[in-house]
Parts: C-alpha cells; structure tokens; sequence
C-alpha cells in the first residue's frame, strides 16, 4: 500500500491537488482512496458531490472519504473522555463545559489519521490520498505518535501500578473520582495503536509527504518550518508542489509585477527544498471543481509520471560506525546552531528545535556510548557518541 499526505498552509489549494492526484492515481489503474482528515472538509467540493464518514465511489477504481472526527473520538477517547467530563464535573465544571474540556486540540484531525492504520491492516486499495488540516494541526497530529509512544514506554506502567495500589482508599477519601483500571487500559490500547500508527508514517517505502506552496514569502515560510519539523520527526518529504503560477500568457501591465515577484519565490523554492522534486501547476482561469477539471490539473502537475510513485527518499536519520565510535545524523534543514539544544539521558536522545521537541529512542548499539560532540555538515546535523559512558 502507498500512503500519501498533502499538506500545506491554509489557503494553498492542497485539498484541491490531493483530490487531483487521487483522480490520476485511479486512472491508472490502482484502487484508491481519499481521505479528508481536515476538520472543515472540501473534498466533497472538489469533487463535486457529496461524500460521508463511508468511502464513496466517486470514479471507476476511485474512492472518497470525508471522516466524521465525533465518531472517531468517540470509538477511540470514548472511556477516557468519560472519566474526564466525570473529573471536571466533581470539581464544579459545568457539565457541558465538561465534557468539551474532556476533548484536546487537534483529537478530531489525530483521530481521523487513525482510519490509515485500519486501511493498513485490510489492505482494501493499493493507494491512500489523506488531504491534513492546514500545517499547524499537522504538525501536532504527526508528533502525536512518537510523543504517546513515549508516554507509554516511559510513564504509564508507574502510573498503572500506583493506581492499583492506592484506588481502594483513594476513592474514599479523594474529593475527585478515581480512575478505573479500564481508563488505564483505554488508554494504553490507545498509544498502542498510535504507536503503529507511528511506524506506518516512518516508512519512507510506503508513506510520504507533499508540500503544497504558493510563491509567496508567508507560505514559503511556513512550509520551510513543517520541513524542519517533518525531518525531525523522520518523516520523508517525497515533492513540493508549487500552485497557482501566472501562466505565459497572462500580459497585462497589472500583473507584471506580480509575475516578476513569483519567479524571484519560485527561485527561492527552489534553493530551499533542493533536492527534493519540485513540480508546479499553473493559476486556472476558472474554479477547479469537478472530475474534468481535477483531470486537467493532475495531467499539468504530473504529466505522465505515475502520482503515487516515490519521487524522493532520503533517509532522515541514519547511523555509521567511525574509528571511535558511531555517528548519528539527523537531517535538520533551516536550522541555526543557536536554535538547537540536546542532550542525552539512559537510552533517550533529546532534541529540541525552536518550540519542537523529539525523544529519539536510542538503538541497543548507543547506550554504552556518550555524546562527543555535534555539528552541522550543510542540513544535516552529526551527532558523533564515543566511548563507554561511566556507570
């Protein structure tokens, strides 16, 4: 199965281009599914026709699915979230604010990308399009993995066992309700999930990620940072896709400017995102909407390339074996020596870039070994370990 992500600031026609690529996709013949997992939801625009929380067929061997997030939330927080309306109500919460207090920012579009680890086990189509949430949420909704995994690992089995020793007198004395032990096991099938969840998008063989960019310094910010982020987190960035071009044709004095501004981000985009491919699609005369017109765009996007193929892998992080020891590096574009910290402790390496921070789970190999020293080589970042660490 081959898993594609489209994300990019809001406003820069990624909804529309995930929706193309889908339409390209099944007309070469694969089965294909595409998933909207944006809590305000235009595929059904797109296309052209109303689409729900069920694939739809919407063209032969194309599929559409726009995810209802309560649902989801409700198979998947249901008893977590009930013990915390439960919570906040004995401490005085009204019970409506409650209940909306018992759901976290960024559950709906979390819980939608959980329906790809499904698809993942039944295997049901050969391609998945997902059209994320503007940058932001898809930033916090693709850390969530890694972040619950380490929860897990690390902090949940200390909490569950103190609750099992303490809950019998808690209850009676503590002016809160206790958690129940199926609270504990909600929780832990949870990040179990998500921590498949975590190692379907590590895959550079079957998940990647397009970035959608307009030729404009706002935009191309943003998606620098999602970059940074995206490499930190080891997930492969496969394409950039620059939208909405003023085509050749275009010749009144009113553009002028505006064409000259473009072609200097153009080149900025270039410079940026090299190596990565960079395809580019032009600003339609016309709202694109419909069957017709997504097969126009995917066909000047694309051309006669295979969509779902793999246009770039790079490996976000690898290992060598040195004289000494091992270096680890860790691909990190866009960022300033003065912008990182890390430090290692037992078999976590820390890093924190900016306002992200990622627990690297150290392989076996590292633990008895310490950190030398580390610097940037052009974006990538070399962390060398050497010698045994002292017990």
């Amino acid at each position: 199965m081959r898993i594609i992500l489209f994300t990019g600031k809001g406003g820069v026609g990624k909804t529309t281009l995930a929706a193309a690529t889908a339409l390209l996709s099944a007309k070469k013949g694969a089965k294909t599914l595409v998933i909207s997992t944006d809590a305000a939801h235009s595929l059904s625009d797109s296309f052209d026709t109303q689409l729900s929380n069920e694939p739809k067929k919407i063209a032969p061997h194309l599929f559409g699915q726009e995810i209802n997030a309560l649902e989801q939330i409700e198979k998947n927080w249901g008893d977590i979230k009930s013990y915390l309306a439960a919570l906040f109500a004995s401490q005085g919460v009204d019970a409506i604010e409650a209940e909306e207090m018992s759901i976290f920012p960024g559950m709906e579009e979390l819980f939608s990308l959980m329906e790809i680890r499904n698809y993942n086990k039944t295997q049901d189509y050969d391609v998945i399009i997902v059209d994320c949430a503007p940058t932001a949420d898809t930033l916090r909704l693709l850390s969530a993995p890694e972040i619950t995994n380490w929860y897990l690992k690390h902090i949940f089995p200390i909490q569950r066992k103190a609750a099992k020793a303490v809950r019998p007198v808690a209850n009676r004395v503590l002016p809160f309700p206790f958690p129940e032990d199926k609270v504990f096991g909600a929780m832990k099938k949870l990040t179990s999930q998500l921590a498949e969840m975590k190692e379907i998008l590590d895959d550079p063989k079957k998940t990647s990620i397009r970035l959608v960019v307009n030729p404009e310094k706002m935009v191309i910010k943003e998606t620098q940072r999602a970059f940074t982020f995206f490499s930190l987190f080891g997930y492969a960035v496969d394409l950039v896709i620059v939208n909405r071009l003023l085509p050749p044709e275009i010749r009144d004095t009113y553009f002028k400017k505006w064409k000259s501004i473009q072609a200097t981000y153009q080149k900025m985009i270039k410079e940026c995102f090299s190596p990565i491919p960079i395809l580019t699609a032009e600003l339609f005369s016309q709202e694109i909407v419909g069957v017709d017109l997504l097969n126009n765009l995917a066909n000047e996007v694309y051309g006669k390339k295979d969509p779902s193929q793999i246009f770039f892998t790079q490996k976000p992080i690898s290992i060598e074996k040195t004289d000494g020891g091992f270096d680890l590096s860790l691909h990190l574009p866009f960022v300033k020596k003065k912008d990182l910290d890390l430090y290692q402790k037992g078999e976590d390496l820390f890093v924190r870039v900016g306002g992200y921070k990622r627990n690297i789970l150290l392989p076996q190999t590292l633990l008895n070994y310490s950190i030398k020293d580390a610097k940037f080589d052009k974006d990538m970042l070399k962390i060398s370990f050497i010698g045994v660490r002292p017990q």
